[in-house]
């Protein structure tokens, strides 16, 4: 936790006040956005799920599976209806959003084509992180569930504290939903499939 709340501050701290829309002349998202948040979920999630184990917790982090038909069916039915929920409520703060927002989005062909693959990889990755270790072990911790999924949304609201107290709150919101449909699913999957398609959409979309 402190490791995250350290990386939410520093990211904040550090986030310049006016970024510009457009990268300048021989510069691009890829280097300069992209890969940095590639580097840096992608180092959070193997240290829950590597560091000081014998074996990884990547699996037992996801929880169950797609066993059959009617789960699976189930699952995605719930990730879309999250998802047009969070879209319908992002769509009413379309105009409000800030230029550290917007300086993430794609604009070239090849920054769309990495924004896929970054979006794939955060939303993944941000599950396993708050929604399977964080919330896992902050159920242990407190030894209620409902306590832990409001702690682990507070801290995913502040990890994109660089946006803006708006976009954190917001976030920690959506963060309640997703750490409440991971507990009562007992799986990450449909968080992860309802995340990957809000983060591919706020680009192709919207870029």
């Amino acid at each position: 936790m402190a490791l995250m709340v350290a990386v939410a501050v520093t990211g904040t701290v550090l986030a310049p006040g006016d970024i510009p829309l457009e990268p300048a002349t021989g510069r691009s998202r890829v280097v300069g956005v992209y890969l940095p948040l590639l580097l840096v979920n992608g180092g959070l999630t193997f240290y829950v799920c590597r560091v000081g184990r014998a074996r990884s917790a990547l699996r037992s982090l996801l929880g169950r599976g797609w066993d059959s038909v009617g789960r699976t069916c189930t699952d995605l039915a719930l990730a879309s209806a999250a998802w047009l929920v969070i879209e319908v409520a992002e769509a009413g703060f379309a105009t409000r959003r800030n230029t550290v927002a917007l300086a993430l989005l794609p604009h070239t062909a090849a920054e769309r084509a990495m924004w896929v693959l970054v979006a794939m990889t955060v939303g993944f990755c941000e599950e396993v992180v708050y929604r399977g270790y964080l919330q896992t072990q902050l159920t242990a911790f407190t030894r209620r569930a409902s306590v832990a999924v409001v702690l682990q949304a507070l801290l995913f609201g502040m990890a994109h504290g660089e946006q803006g107290l708006g976009v954190a709150l917001r976030f920690a919101l959506y963060g309640v939903m997703f750490g409440a449909l991971a507990r009562w699913r007992r799986s990450l999957i449909p968080g992860i499939a309802c995340h990957v398609g809000i983060d591919v959409a706020s680009g192709l979309l919207a870029g």
